[in-house]
């Protein structure tokens, strides 16, 4: 991501930050109003039933593309990208994440999923899961130990996604537990991986570690950057995820022991609400809000901005709901709202997001 808060995986070599960055927060605001209003547009072309299903399949298989594309390559790779001027040069991204999530689709359905559709739950969750995988490689780990022996940016991107299905693949079926939906229409027993932890349990926490990672950045990974010694992979990796899953640990039992808060309701009202308002200012703002001030300060008043925009962007999805895609349940035991506010919010609003700010540089908001 081209911002202030830019993460240190450079392969590829980070472009001088935009002169029209200036422009913010006004640029960011309109951006994030259209997109918003872009991906209810899009929802709402679709019956609930499959955007909950086929479309939010293949967009979520897409986002690991998208990571590589934004986060690893920064945008500067196919060097052929660089010679076209936008909207073209956002366009071509958008074709070769089609592309990737079309190829990555159709080998999952062929694989874990066992050619059973509309996808079910298992694979849906599997997916998920694999795309926080790819941002703990990225973030977290700086996809170490690959970027140590892979210096190609080709080589370095497929390999982080390869890695990031295979690892995501066998910490599926060791981790979740399908059991407890046993009664469900969907529910397949050679599909459940039947794994060591409930798979709303699992799936909540993986997401709240996410959105941990993000709060992180926003603050630059402080108090851990002070330290040179943590600066360098493995060090870095260790400490950043030591630090993580402490704080998600805390965050999780707090909510789910301690306050009593279903699983589903605190992944999706809490975790992702978060995760999605950290994008506010990492995407739309472009890490430029309090750039004056030193951390831990600017990366505290920069959360204080994840946390409103979490907790009130995500209400105007949920008012939107049923005016776009029906009635549905809110609650035990479908939880039929609940899923359709995090496709809505991470399966279709933030690659929208991601594809806006980051492969077009908000054309047509801004020109070069």
């Amino acid at each position: 991501m081209n911002n202030k808060n830019n993460i240190d995986v450079a392969v590829v070599p980070t472009p001088a930050p935009a002169l029209a960055a200036g422009r913010q927060p006004w640029l960011g605001l309109l951006g994030l109003a259209a997109v918003m209003l872009a991906s209810l547009a899009l929802i709402g072309c679709f019956s609930g039933e499959t955007f909950a299903s086929w479309v939010t399949f293949f967009v979520v298989c897409g986002v690991p593309v998208e990571i590589v594309l934004s986060m690893l390559w920064r945008n500067q790779y196919p060097g052929w990208l660089l010679s076209l001027r936008q909207p073209l040069r956002g366009l071509a991204q958008v074709g070769l994440t089609l592309a990737g999530a079309a190829l990555i689709a159709l080998l999952v359905f062929a694989t874990q999923a066992q050619q059973v559709g509309p996808p079910t739950p298992f694979t849906l969750m599997y997916v998920i899961f694999c795309v926080l995988l790819t941002f703990w490689l990225v973030i977290a780990w700086d996809c170490w130990p690959l970027a140590a022996v892979l210096r190609h940016p080709l080589a370095l991107g497929l390999g982080t996604l390869l890695l990031a299905y295979l690892l995501g693949y066998r910490l599926f079926t060791w981790l979740f537990d399908f059991s407890a939906l046993a009664g469900a229409p969907f529910y397949r027993a050679s599909l459940d991986p039947h794994g060591w932890v409930p798979a709303f349990d699992m799936l909540a926490f993986a997401v709240t570690t996410v959105s941990v990672l993000f709060a992180c950045v926003l603050l630059e990974f402080w108090p851990l950057s002070r330290f040179p010694l943590l600066a360098r992979q493995p060090g870095a990796g260790l400490a950043r995820s030591a630090l993580v899953l402490l704080l998600s640990a805390v965050l999780y039992g707090v909510g789910t022991r301690w306050l009593g808060i279903e699983p589903v309701r605190f992944m999706v009202h809490g975790a992702i609400a978060l995760l999605f308002g950290a994008l506010v200012p990492l995407l739309m703002f472009e890490g430029q809000l309090f750039a004056g001030s030193p951390q831990p300060l600017r990366g505290a008043l920069q959360l204080g901005i994840a946390v409103l925009a979490g907790a009130l962007l995500p209400r105007l999805y949920w008012a939107a709901a049923p005016w776009i895609s029906g009635p549905m349940s809110a609650g035990a035991p479908g939880y039929a709202r609940e899923f359709w506010l995090a496709s809505a919010l991470l399966a279709m609003t933030f690659p929208l997001l991601v594809v806006f700010s980051q492969f077009l540089d908000f054309w047509p908001l801004r020109r070069r």
